[in-house]
């Protein structure tokens, strides 16, 4: 069983690939990030014929192939939890029953040779001539040496499973952060948050501390990615969420919502300290001028609304967010740029 993705390419086939995969994404104008790569690679090589045509009509609709696009397109045919997850039990269980037969083989021939060295030691016990005796010898010094390769042959096979199933681990680690990370901004994804709000929750209420959380909305995105692109309007959101990731600390967790949406999880931390990490996000945000490096051209400034809330006793994770939502709601409704903490 060979669990090492692409094991079979050599380096004059893969050095042609990568040639074939970068003369593809420059072509699309698609970044070059690991996610696009292995599904460019996947394409050139022809290793799927159903993600081969699924990105063929991505690129036949739109000159500029946005990067929820392509997330969505990896997460197809690359993060998919409950076939992958299915994919290792099969492989796991066929490890377990090739180590069951070897092991009920093993346990025959030990069985087996328990006898011939008990018939042995019974005929130690009579008088028998010197010819049977070297006979009788020979018979177990084979016996013997079959028995030790036999023992050799399951350390070996343990330790081929041994690493089988570490590469299994590895896999599945892999899988596990894929499905919980946003593939455009690098950050914790929906699922990630709501399994984090929750912990976060049980954790507050046990440890009888505080916890807020922030609800933040880019103001007129769907005006920016009109009048720039979205590729563009890609570069805004990873722009917002590096920003998060600087302005936050310690357990502090920042999380792409959907679409222009963000979330952060506060452990630990009251209204008013959620307020003015909430202002000092804001203020990061809209005193950068936002400029393309490649071409020099400038978009000018973002600004965003922010929601805040603190969690209350026995609140539900979902009443939470409902609350904060509102507060986000009023952010905007009373002109944007702005911090509003729930009622």
């Amino acid at each position: 069983m060979n669990l090492i993705p692409y094991s079979d390419d050599d380096f004059a086939k893969a050095s042609e690939r990568l040639r074939l995969v970068i003369s593809l994404l420059s072509k699309h104008m698609i970044p070059p990030s690991p996610m696009n790569f292995r599904m460019g690679y996947d394409y050139v090589a022809g290793k799927s014929d159903e993600l081969k045509a699924a990105l063929n009509e991505i690129l036949a609709e739109s000159p500029e192939v946005s990067t929820d696009a392509l997330w969505e397109l990896y997460q197809q045919f690359f993060v998919q939890d409950d076939k992958a997850l299915e994919n290792m039990r099969q492989e796991l269980r066929h490890i377990i029953v090739n180590i069951q037969g070897e092991f009920e083989r093993s346990g025959g021939n030990l069985s087996s040779y328990a006898n011939k060295l008990n018939r042995f030691s019974a005929i130690l016990d009579t008088p028998i001539s010197p010819e049977t005796m070297s006979t009788e010898v020979r018979k177990v010094i084979d016996d013997t040496r079959t028995m030790e390769q036999s023992q050799h042959k399951i350390e070996s096979q343990m330790s081929s499973v041994l690493s089988e199933v570490e590469l299994l681990r590895k896999e599945l680690e892999q899988v596990k952060e894929e499905s919980m990370t946003d593939g455009l901004t690098g950050i914790a994804n929906r699922r990630a948050f709501d399994t984090a709000l929750e912990h976060n929750i049980d954790s507050s209420r046990e440890e009888k501390v505080p916890l807020s959380i922030l609800l933040i909305d880019i103001d007129h995105f769907k005006t920016f990615n009109d009048t720039y692109g979205h590729l563009v309007g890609d570069k805004v959101l990873r722009f917002l969420a590096t920003t998060l990731k600087h302005c936050l600390k310690g357990k502090d967790m920042a999380a792409r919502f959907g679409g222009e949406e963000f979330a952060v999880i506060l452990p630990q931390t009251p209204l008013g300290g959620a307020d003015a990490i909430a202002n000092q996000i804001r203020k990061a945000i809209s005193s950068v001028e936002l400029k393309d490096r490649s071409n020099g051209a400038c978009y000018g400034k973002v600004t965003v609304s922010i929601g805040i809330a603190q969690c209350r006793l026995n609140e539900l994770p979902n009443q939470l967010i409902n609350r904060v939502d509102r507060a986000l709601y009023l952010a905007k409704e009373r002109g944007r740029n702005r911090v509003e903490k729930a009622t």
